[in-house]
C-alpha cells in the first residue's frame, strides 16, 4: 500500500527539524562543558547530557532514513522538507525549543541562567520526542535493509601475506 504524501512529508520534516536542533544542542553542551572543571559534578552531568542528546540524534537519523526509503520508492509527488509543513503540535513545541536555543546562544556557558535553560532545553526535547513518538504510532514503514557487505578481495598468489603459514 502506498503511503500518503502528506504523512511522509510530515515525518521527514519532524525528524529533520529535530536533527538540526539536536546538532545545535550538542554543540552548545560541549561549549558549556569546556567551562566546567572536570572535577565538578556538573561536568559529569553535562557529559551525560551530551550522550543522551547524541542517542536522540541517532534515533532521529535512523527514523529519517527509514522514511527516506519510503519517499524515494518511485515517488515524485513529495515536497522538499523545507517546503513541507510541520504538524501543528510539533511546530508549537519546535517554536519553544528554538526560542530556548536562541537564548542559550546569547548566554555565557556555566552561568546559572545557562544551566536553567539547558534543563528547559532537555525538557522540551523530551516533550518533542514524546510527541514525535505519538505521531509515529501510525504504521511505520519497514526499516530500510542494511547495505550488503563488500565482497572480500581475491587472494593474490604473489603476495606472501596471503599464503598459509604452515
Amino acid at each position: 500500500m502506498r503511503q500518503d504524501a502528506g504523512e511522509i512529508e510530515e515525518h521527514l520534516r519532524a525528524a529533520s527539524d529535530a536533527i538540526l536542533l539536536l546538532l545545535t544542542e550538542i554543540g552548545q553542551l560541549e561549549q558549556h562543558k569546556r567551562h566546567i572543571p572536570p572535577g565538578e559534578d556538573r561536568f559529569d552531568e553535562v557529559a551525560r547530557s551530551v550522550r543522551a542528546v547524541a542517542q536522540s540524534l541517532a534515533e532521529f537519523t535512523q527514523y529519517q532514513e527509514t522514511w527516506a526509503g519510503v519517499a524515494t520508492a518511485d515517488r515524485d509527488d513529495l515536497a522538499t522538507i523545507e517546503q513541507s509543513a510541520n504538524a501543528q503540535s510539533m511546530a508549537t513545541i519546535l517554536e519553544r525549543w528554538r526560542a530556548v536555543e536562541r537564548q542559550l546562544d546569547s548566554l555565557q556557558p556555566g552561568k546559572p541562567e545557562a544551566i536553567r535553560l539547558f534543563a528547559e532545553f532537555e525538557r522540551i526535547r523530551a516533550e518533542y520526542m514524546a510527541a514525535f513518538h505519538t505521531m509515529s504510532e501510525a504504521p511505520a514503514p519497514a526499516p530500510a535493509p542494511a547495505p550488503a557487505p563488500a565482497p572480500a578481495p581475491a587472494a593474490n598468489e604473489n603476495d606472501p601475506g596471503d599464503r598459509d603459514p604452515r
